[in-house]
């Protein structure tokens, strides 16, 4: 079992939810990795990721963005993967990844992390579980080189649980969900907030875009979203939000294949840091669709 992990920044001193020693922890991180992926590697290929290139995938859950950044950049470039916990990383370390323990909040990347160093940044769902986002955004921007590019991706959570017929699908779970979240930190829509932390970072060339998938119930994707309510049951029933009956109806509906529902959307944000002071000054920031 996993030890607990507080995460600095979330109000009152709450615990990481995502890091508790759920029992079927690496099973969610797989099929969320198979769930989010091909759109992930297709925008990192978009932005040009080619050989020789340095890059840092920050927050890097097992592996799987960092393993196809390795791939990408070969053996003339670089690629350092962070995250809070390193055990589900060891693998990397057999494809020339460096693999390294950081927090962005609580630990100084300005110490831990190259100045003006990598051609490419990229974190997935992890801004949105801290509060300090800014000043994580900030940091990161520090670490790329004049013309290095970020790349933040996150969620916008209004639209999970869709339904083509029931407006009332699942919505007291999610709710309840998600009050449990928010309580240690998350922001439910930190998709839509990421161009403007980028904005005010100084990058340039921003840009936003949204994706979305429809799961069937019963599905691998379908059930990346039960084991996301089945961690967070305890908290949920402890907050009294909700009953267990109700979460077990949630669970079985997720599961039912005649089910399908809309996805979170996940909102990709790319930027790019100014080749020179005269750029930055004269550079001007905004979100293009």
């Amino acid at each position: 079992m996993a030890e607990e992990t507080q995460r600095p920044g979330a109000p009152g001193g709450e615990r990481y939810v995502f890091d508790t020693g759920f029992a079927k922890e690496e099973e969610r991180l797989s099929l969320g990795e198979a769930l989010w992926d091909v759109g992930t590697t297709d925008r990192l290929a978009a932005v040009g990721v080619a050989p020789g290139w340095r890059c840092l995938e920050a927050g890097a859950g097992r592996g799987s963005v960092a393993r196809w950044l390795a791939d990408r950049a070969g053996p003339t470039g670089e690629v350092l993967a962070t995250d809070l916990r390193v055990d589900r990383l060891k693998w990397l370390t057999d494809h020339a990844i460096t693999v390294r323990q950081l927090d962005l909040v609580s630990d100084d990347p300005d110490d831990e992390l190259p100045a003006a160093h990598f051609d490419l940044i990229h974190a997935r769902l992890v801004l949105q579980h801290i509060t300090d986002r800014q000043q994580a955004v900030d940091r990161l921007c520090r670490a790329l080189r004049p013309g290095g590019r970020l790349v933040l991706e996150d969620t916008d959570t209004a639209s999970l649980f869709s339904h083509p017929e029931r407006a009332d699908f699942l919505q007291e779970v999610k709710h309840a969900a998600y009050e449990v979240m928010c309580a240690a930190g998350y922001h439910p829509r930190c998709g839509l907030l990421n161009a403007e932390l980028a904005t005010r970072a100084g990058l340039v060339d921003v840009r936003a875009e949204g994706r979305s998938t429809v799961v069937r119930g019963g599905t691998e994707a379908a059930r990346w979203y039960i084991l996301w309510i089945e961690h967070l049951r305890p908290a949920m029933l402890a907050r009294g939000s909700v009953t267990d009956d109700r979460i077990q109806q949630a669970v079985d509906s997720m599961a039912d294949p005649s089910q399908r529902w809309l996805s979170q959307v996940m909102i990709t944000v790319t930027g790019r840091r100014p080749a020179t002071d005269a750029d930055e000054s004269t550079a001007t920031a905004g979100v293009r669709p």
